[in-house]
């Protein structure tokens, strides 16, 4: 399970969580398809041999750097993907709330208004105690903020910009259709992250099938290349949830539970292995991490 690829790990504040370089990325798949075969997400869940060494690359969000960074790797060792994007996110010329806290972060820690943000996020998030603006802080404020309702959430991110003085950024941080069908004509498929990346087990039930149903149906009508397969944004699901992936048509789901996956594993709940440039950037540590998530598997 991958995020963001770029050139290089950008400097100043960023989640260290959400990226890897292109390098490392490169070197990920010359190492994987020596012990692997790399297929698409259909063929993962429906191999009906237990000895089979199969792997599936994922990625979330549908940023634009996967366009851009991943899709040439992807194109050079000749393997499918499955980027599971937001749909009504893709070519909105917007980002996500999240990525706008690490960018506004670091513009008002530049332009002198750091007390500021702290003030200002802290009274929205009562039990974050920053010390400053600095990465664990950021990380942990966003871990607070997403156990608040969707929709007050982005009204918070919305007066941020109006109460601080900075000035949002232009957007284009997630792929367009236009890049999302170019990709899919050589070999990647796109599956749903719901309709707008809403954490869903804090949804009424209305907006939870709107968000799991809706946005299959979406896909599906946007001459794309389809990967029919849910991811729970931010890895959270219930059982509403779960039933409601089963019931719209999905041949299962993806999570965020580091583990690999047998012939009994739950198909609307597969297991991933989260994969960033810090605990991957060399072969042993990218092995290390596999190794990992082999012994969770005969562990559980």
């Amino acid at each position: 399970m991958y995020h963001r690829v770029c050139s290089r790990i950008p400097e100043g504040l960023h989640d260290p969580a959400m990226f890897i370089t292109s390098d490392t990325f490169d070197m990920h798949l010359r190492e994987l398809r020596r012990y692997f075969e790399i297929v698409p997400l259909e063929r993962f869940v429906e191999a009906p041999g237990k000895q089979e060494r199969l792997c599936a690359i994922t990625f979330d969000d549908g940023w634009a750097d996967n366009y851009e960074h991943a899709f040439p790797v992807l194109k050079k060792h000749d393997v499918p993907a499955t980027v599971f994007i937001p749909a009504e996110v893709i070519d909105s010329n917007g980002s996500y709330w999240f990525q706008n806290i690490w960018d506004m972060a670091s513009q008002a820690g530049a332009d002198g208004k750091s007390a500021g943000f702290l003030r200002y996020f802290s009274s929205h998030a009562p039990s974050w105690h920053p010390q400053g603006i600095g990465q664990e802080e950021i990380v942990d404020l966003i871990d607070k903020l997403k156990s608040l309702p969707s929709e007050k959430l982005d009204g918070i991110i919305l007066r941020a910009y109006g109460e601080l003085g900075i000035e949002q950024s232009s957007g284009g941080q997630v792929m367009n259709w236009n890049q999302v069908r170019e990709m899919g004509r050589q070999g990647i498929a796109f599956g749903s992250h719901g309709l707008h990346h809403y954490i869903l087990p804090q949804l009424p039930q209305r907006a939870k099938r709107h968000e799991v149903v809706d946005s299959l149906r979406v896909l599906q009508q946007a001459g794309i290349a389809v990967a029919p397969f849910f991811s729970y944004p931010n890895g959270d699901w219930d059982d509403e949830t779960r039933l409601l992936v089963e019931q719209a048509g999905y041949q299962g789901g993806v999570s965020t539970r580091l583990g690999c996956n047998a012939p009994s594993t739950d198909r609307c709940l597969l297991k991933r292995i989260p994969i960033h440039e810090d605990i991957s950037n060399t072969s042993s540590l990218l092995w290390f991490r596999i190794f990992q998530a082999v012994a969770g598997m005969n562990a559980g």
